[in-house]
């Protein structure tokens, strides 16, 4: 015997393989245009599948099918290369005039503003990286080299202000009678 259509407002219980998929009252309606169900409202479980259209109201990610999640391969080359500049900072010999937790610190609050994108603030930006280069003009061009790095993929703004700090640093250089760096 065939089944007889669930009449509207009745509760809607099915069991897949994976779970349960519990349907209220008044949250299903026949579609007239496509074979099975559409669905509103909250849906609980874990699959919803064949000819089911779900519209999704809870957070959290509706995958159908493999889930395959990818990286920002820019945003991980960043880190290395903030990484690498830590590692740079405490491969440093002493300094009596500054620490080198002050510098990582420094460089550390570049890299958090650099992560913001278009949404950094380049004053800030700007600040720290003359800071930076007032106690350590190695650690200094080698964050503006990584900033102002193309490949990297960073907001233009974040290049400009790179390459600003650099030139003001090397004006300020040469009114100190310090020669310039390269």
């Amino acid at each position: 015997m065939p089944k007889q259509p669930t009449p509207p407002g009745d509760r809607h219980d099915a069991h897949t393989d994976a779970g349960d998929v519990n349907l209220g009252p008044q949250d299903t309606r026949r579609d007239t245009t496509h074979t099975g169900h559409v669905i509103h409202g909250s849906v609980t479980g874990d699959i919803v599948g064949g000819n089911k259209t779900v519209t999704q109201t809870a957070g959290g990610d509706l995958v159908g099918g493999d889930k395959i999640t990818t990286h920002d391969a820019q945003a991980q080359q960043l880190a290395e290369a903030f990484r690498q500049v830590l590692q740079q900072i405490e491969a440093r010999p002493p300094d009596p005039q500054v620490e080198k937790g002050e510098i990582a610190d420094t460089v550390k609050r570049i890299e958090a503003e650099t992560g913001k994108g278009d949404a950094a603030n380049p004053d800030r930006l700007e600040r720290w990286l003359l800071t930076l280069g007032g106690m350590a003009d190695d650690i200094f061009q080698v964050v503006v080299a990584t900033l102002s790095n193309p490949a990297l993929g960073l907001a233009k703004t974040i290049q400009l202000i790179a390459q600003r700090a650099k030139a003001e640093r090397a004006k300020a250089d040469n009114s100190a009678g310090k020669p310039a760096s390269a």
